[in-house]
């Protein structure tokens, strides 16, 4: 069941050109519309947010399959090089 409007749909639509298509500001098109800062800021917010609803997509759940068939693949690690004496004796004297 659908929520009443506070406002007429003329009033909503009113506000709504005026804060898009006009030069005004908010408080220049409360003044116009008889409304207080607020309730024009609602209005604005109602309709931002039907704009965006409809251009919403909705977005499929993403699936969880795993796929048993292939095994996964590890990363080959290569041994490290053994250091010969002149290298130890190196790193013992720069203490690295």
């Amino acid at each position: 069941m659908a929520k009443p409007k506070k406002h007429s749909q003329k009033l909503i639509n009113q506000a709504h050109e005026l804060a898009f298509k006009s030069e005004l500001t908010n408080p220049q098109i409360a003044k116009k519309l008889k409304l207080t800062k607020n309730q024009l800021s609602y209005i604005i917010y109602q309709c931002e947010t039907e704009v965006y609803a409809k251009k919403a997509k909705p977005v499929a759940p993403k699936s969880f399959h795993v796929d048993k068939t292939k095994p996964k693949e590890k990363p080959k690690v290569e041994p490290q090089e053994e250091k010969t004496m002149l290298a130890k004796a190196f790193d013992w004297l720069l203490g690295t």
